[in-house]
């Protein structure tokens, strides 16, 4: 094998890596187009809800309609938007890390496979005596392998940690929101019998 025909091959070994860099920076550019889009919806209803708290606030006769206005059910209700922009959110956050992790292992795949290949090209064509240099070589790859290898789980670790992170903030937010339902229930119940 000759230094032009070792080069193609590393050359095709580095173009796919090339397109796996795109595809990646083409899933993060759709994925922050969709992030951005729920939080101008989200922006929206808040401004219209808003809007419409204050309007019959200043509608209200008297501060008892006033308190009943910001009664735990309206909370209940910003905070069941807060809950369903927040699902949205960890659904976009999910697809994301999913889709990321997929490009990984592929482009991990591919590579390695690129590499096995020049190597056994490479060691095919080594000249006479050259056995010394061939196996020292194969070694070195055999450990950039397992550094593949470790890479590739540890990334699979990180997408669970950032699935499992966001499950929770999930949790903690509804569990804040029927905090403040429980607590403000018993108000809204002595202002009623009032």
């Amino acid at each position: 094998m000759n230094q032009d025909q070792i080069t193609a091959k590393l050359s095709q070994i580095s173009s796919k890596g090339l397109e796996a860099t795109f595809s990646l920076s083409e899933a993060a550019l759709e994925n922050a187009q969709k992030l951005a889009e729920l939080n101008y919806a989200a922006s929206k209803d808040v401004l219209v809800n808003a809007q419409d708290g204050i309007q019959q606030v200043l509608t209200a006769k008297d501060p008892k309609q006033v308190a009943e206005i910001l009664s735990a059910d309206a909370l209940q209700a910003a905070g069941n938007q807060a809950v369903a922009y927040q699902k949205k959110v960890t659904k976009v956050l999910r697809d994301s890390n999913k889709e990321l992790a997929n490009v990984v292992e592929s482009s991990i795949d591919q590579f390695q496979d690129g590499l096995e290949d020049w190597i056994n090209t490479v060691a095919a064509n080594a000249p006479a005596g050259s056995d010394v240099f061939v196996s020292s070589f194969k070694t070195i790859y055999g450990s950039a392998l397992q550094g593949f290898d470790q890479f590739r789980a540890v990334s699979k670790e990180a997408f669970a940690t950032a699935e499992k992170n966001a499950e929770q903030a999930m949790d903690a937010v509804q569990g804040q929101i029927a905090q403040v339902k429980k607590a403000a229930t018993p108000a809204s119940r002595a202002r009623k019998a009032a």
